[in-house]
């Protein structure tokens, strides 16, 4: 998981459980060596010690990353489409989060994730993009989404939480 693979013309979702979050934050790190960055993070997930560390303390690295954060359904939205035509590669950092705000109808979380699916293609003709989702609760809404985005990815990359290493108690 260490290459973004941020390229014009077909976006990347990646669908990451939680424990593994941060190896998106060390492969941004690494697309920061060579060029700048734009990162919008929508389910607070961008940790900045994680990409300190990845760029070994630089500067410079780390000052070619631009992060926003979105914490409604309504800003994610917006900041996407203001990000339509950028000339540095995005990742969208767990893109979903917002949209479960059960708050919001769902009708139109519906109508602002797809206008966000349509910016996101207009966005991916620049310097590339992609996408990051962790796994959502099983419900029809859930599905909905995680499936629209699947079909307008031109490669969705599926990831599993590794399984918990068995340690054998202590006798004492």
């Amino acid at each position: 998981m260490n290459d973004l693979d941020l390229h014009p013309n077909g976006w990347t979702l990646w669908i990451v459980p939680r424990p593994l979050r941060h190896r998106l934050l060390i492969a941004a790190a690494q697309v920061a060596y060579s060029r700048p960055l734009s990162v919008l993070d929508c389910g607070r997930q961008y940790d900045a010690t994680v990409v300190a560390r990845a760029a070994r303390g630089r500067a410079e690295i780390i000052d070619r990353i631009q992060v926003q954060r979105a914490f409604t359904c309504f800003e994610v939205s917006r900041l996407i489409q203001t990000h339509a035509a950028s000339l540095a590669p995005v990742l969208i950092l767990d893109l979903l989060a917002t949209f479960q705000d059960e708050n919001v109808p769902f009708g139109m979380r519906r109508h602002l994730l797809e206008e966000s699916i349509l910016s996101m293609q207009a966005l991916n003709r620049g310097a590339g993009l992609a996408v990051s989702v962790h796994p959502l609760p099983d419900s029809p809404e859930a599905r909905w989404m995680l499936d629209c985005l699947r079909s307008a990815a031109a490669q969705v990359l599926a990831y599993e939480a590794p399984a918990p290493m068995a340690t054998q108690p202590g006798l004492f």
